[in-house]
């Protein structure tokens, strides 16, 4: 099974919680073109474009030993199966996970537009996303064989900055399904002159960066 990364465009009150609904509809525009098996935030790649996180030493992924049940103990001897916490930083008596299927979501998943907007960001060499997604459909960004081979360097790519121009400009529409603004009527209760079309629309509907975050999704196929 193939995991990719995916890099989702959602709304900024996204949490961890939340993150499914979210993802439903952006995500539905993937399936259709029936590249992936399915999906989930972070899952495989967990932490993936935070470098200073270790699912295994997260608390939230540290569950009791099933073998001794917390006692460290079987039949009088040193359980082998949760030995190793103490050396590995955890609770005596714990266990991580040894599937991804069974960590906690982490919120460093759900990263704010205005990070990657940053002149400064770069993804962890080996992280780059091989396709952005938004309501107004999917990028593939040409890094999938960068990722294979293990040259991926992190720099964000060609299309994904084309991406960000666009919807910084304007001419990217991340969620169609708004309604446009409806032109109001001045104080004297005349419409706007004719020389300023869309005057309202555009003021009302510009596109804010900080309204937006991004999902680390796993697509698997």
């Amino acid at each position: 099974m193939a995991h990719q990364i995916f890099a989702v465009l959602v709304r900024a009150g996204a949490t961890v919680a939340s993150i499914d609904a979210h993802l439903v509809k952006p995500m539905r525009l993937v399936s259709r073109e029936h590249r992936i098996d399915g999906y989930r935030l972070g899952g495989q790649v967990t932490g993936a474009w935070d470098r200073s996180y270790d699912p295994a030493a997260d608390a939230n992924n540290w569950h009791t030993c099933g073998a001794c049940h917390g006692t460290t103990q079987i039949d009088g001897t040193t359980c082998l199966m949760c030995a190793d916490a103490a050396q590995a930083g955890r609770r005596p008596g714990t266990v991580v996970p040894w599937s991804y299927t069974d960590w906690a979501r982490y919120p460093g998943d759900i990263v704010a537009l205005p990070r990657l907007l940053h002149p400064g960001w770069r993804f962890p060499p080996g992280r780059t996303p091989v396709a952005w997604v938004d309501l107004a459909g999917v990028v593939w960004l040409d890094t999938e064989q960068a990722n294979f081979a293990g040259s991926d360097s992190g720099d964000v790519p060609p299309r994904l900055r084309t991406v960000f121009r666009d919807l910084l400009n304007g001419r990217r529409n991340p969620d169609p399904t708004v309604l446009p603004a409806v032109r109001r009527p001045t104080v004297a209760g005349w419409p706007l002159p004719a020389r300023h079309p869309g005057r309202i629309q555009r003021e009302r509907s510009a596109f804010r960066a900080a309204n937006w975050s991004v999902a680390v999704v796993d697509a698997h196929s």
